[in-house]
């Protein structure tokens, strides 16, 4: 690791009283309670329900704006046997909202799948959302389509919109990101998105995916209620897991989130497609939010960020275990690539970070030359981790080397959003166009505006947040005693606390203590195993990437230390056993 990085301050999450009297009330253990009343959550959500969501707790699709008359736009097409587009993003998210329409509209609701058209923009060539390049994509395509779903995106597109209707094309927006301040695309037939304010769907923090299938499963009330027999769409919620965890919504905040995450992992681990039954053996049995969130979908996000995304929509609607064993080497050889540009990519990012830093500078705006934007969103999030600040990696757009691509990435209390819009507003001639969310975002800027567009980003920053929001943070659920730790301990934190994801994160402790012993692992020896005494008790556990290779450890047999850990389990040829995952480490003062 670079030196001179600032050193994270570690904190105990704040315990909500009342919160965690409600959980004792209702008979959840001591430390079970403590935990999710350390965590966001929702009034009216009580701690059972938390803790056992059900998919009969999910909102009504009904209570979205404008569904009855995406859903009676939907059926004319299949009664018409219309062409359909499918239009996504590149993303997991988008990629999963794709599987859910596909599989929908043709084995549930029996459309043609020769009369099914599916775009994706390519994240390189033609960048975020329904773009210019999409829209001619889909109006030179025969036969043209005469009715566009989109999904994940759509909700900042009004010009490209407009253009698809002046040529009698149908929009359905399906989207989950945050409304523009000049609103709904009014050139949409419909727009669903929980975060209009004339939308009644109580539930602003569901993922891309999840909005694509309540509009499925309200186009199945109303065939059935048209006396059609069509099973429930609850099958095609494994992809909505995976999409809901890859996303990094909250699983705090949303019922829905957990539910259907819980039930989509159970689908996962049944094997019943054949895209799951090709991983599942690389996987780590019972099936964990963390698999869905570090193994399943980086491997599906890297189609979207080196290439077209096709591959992974083809590998989740395999129709054999052949293909999906094809589409899944595709896959991986795909993500190792991944892997070594993006480890390129934020060695770069990081030395220029840390000139920012050293000027005391509140957002990091890096322009790389050499960029490669298909991994900038992930470098930008281990940044942000690293320095405790919003984050902008931005390089050449391919092809138009006179425009720069960013993506950005926020930490907790600053609002992305928010942020590039009061940039918009104070000039409006300083980007493209963007998009986004509290957490993340993309932008376009002109490359002579760079400099501009810097300068306001830190003026907003200084402006609007606190000095105390921006530095590295390392959140935890307080003091651990090691005679606590054991099998049966790590065991009910899964057990009752599963799915895991933002705001809902694995508890991680804190221990301090002496090394005395520390173990390289690994091909390229940066992880370690760390033996520590802690009074008269020996713990141990794995500490990854806890330096960069051929540069020593900086620590040794005999400091002094304080860790902060996660009590993880490992199953080995059956067996569960304590595998515990160092977090964080530092040398006591």
């Amino acid at each position: 690791m670079i030196k001179d990085l600032p050193r994270p301050k570690i904190k105990q999450r704040t315990v909500d009283t009342k919160r965690e009297n409600q959980s004792l009330e209702e008979g959840v253990s001591a430390l079970i309670a403590r935990i999710i009343a350390s965590r966001p959550f929702l009034e009216d959500v009580s701690p059972k329900e938390l803790l056992s969501p059900k998919l009969k707790s999910l909102d009504s699709p009904q209570q979205l704006a404008d569904i009855e008359k995406a859903v009676s736009r939907i059926i004319q097409a299949l009664e018409n046997n219309e062409v359909i587009g499918i239009e996504t993003d590149h993303d997991c998210d988008g990629q999963t909202s794709h599987a859910v329409l596909v599989v929908a509209l043709t084995e549930y609701f029996g459309h043609s799948p020769s009369r099914l058209k599916s775009y994706i923009g390519h994240r390189l060539k033609e960048g975020y959302g329904l773009s210019r390049s999409v829209v001619n994509r889909i109006l030179e395509d025969s036969p043209r389509p005469t009715l566009i779903i989109t999904a994940d995106n759509g909700s900042s597109d009004e010009d490209q919109i407009a253009e698809l209707k002046k040529v009698g094309i149908d929009v359905i927006v399906t989207d989950h990101h945050e409304i523009p301040a000049s609103g709904i695309p009014k050139s949409a037939l419909a727009v669903l998105n929980p975060t209009r304010e004339d939308c009644h769907y109580p539930d602003r923090y569901i993922a891309g995916c999840m909005v694509a299938w309540l509009l499925m499963a309200a186009t199945r009330q109303a065939l059935v209620a048209r006396g059609k027999e069509i099973p429930s769409l609850a099958p095609c919620l494994d992809f909505v897991a995976v999409g809901t965890i890859a996303d990094c919504v909250s699983i705090a905040r949303s019922r829905n989130n957990r539910a259907v995450v819980a039930y989509g992992m159970k689908l996962i681990q049944q094997g019943l497609r054949p895209c799951w039954r090709a991983i599942l053996s690389q996987l780590s049995l019972p099936l964990s939010s963390e698999d869905l969130g570090f193994k399943i979908g980086p491997l599906l996000n890297s189609d979207g960020r080196l290439s077209c995304a096709f591959g992974s929509v083809s590998y989740l609607l395999s129709e054999n275990d052949e293909q999906a064993a094809q589409w899944i080497t595709h896959l991986q050889e795909q993500n190792a690539q991944r892997k070594s540009i993006q480890d390129n990519i934020t060695q770069l990012a990081l030395v220029e970070g840390l000139k920012q830093y050293q000027q005391g500078k509140r957002g990091l705006c890096i322009f790389l030359e050499d960029g490669h934007a298909g991994v900038h969103g992930i470098s930008a999030s281990r940044l942000k981790d690293l320095f405790g600040r919003p984050i902008i990696i931005f390089c050449a757009k391919d092809n138009e080397p006179l425009l720069l691509t960013g993506s950005a990435r926020s930490v907790e209390g600053v609002h992305l959003k928010q942020v590039l819009q009061k940039v918009a507003t104070q000039d409006p001639t300083v980007m493209e166009r963007f998009g986004g969310h509290q957490g993340a975002a993309g932008l376009t800027i002109q490359r002579a505006k760079f400099d501009k567009f810097a300068q306001l980003f830190e003026t907003v920053l200084q402006e609007d947040y606190p000095e105390a929001l921006f530095g590295p943070v390392i959140w935890t659920d307080g003091k651990f005693n090691l005679d606590d730790l054991t099998i049966n301990f790590a065991e009910e934190l899964v057990s009752k606390l599963e799915p895991f994801g933002r705001e809902f994160e694995f508890p991680t402790f804190e221990l301090s203590g002496k090394i005395v012993s520390l173990d390289l692992l690994g091909q390229t020896k940066t992880h370690a195993r760390v033996g520590l005494a802690v009074e008269d008790l020996w713990f141990e556990a794995v500490w990854f990437n806890c330096k960069r290779a051929n540069e020593p450890l900086s620590v040794r047999v005999g400091d002094k230390v304080k860790v902060v850990f996660a009590p993880k389990l490992q199953t080995f040829r059956g067996q569960r056993k304590l595998n515990c995952q160092i977090v964080h480490l530092e040398l006591e003062e």
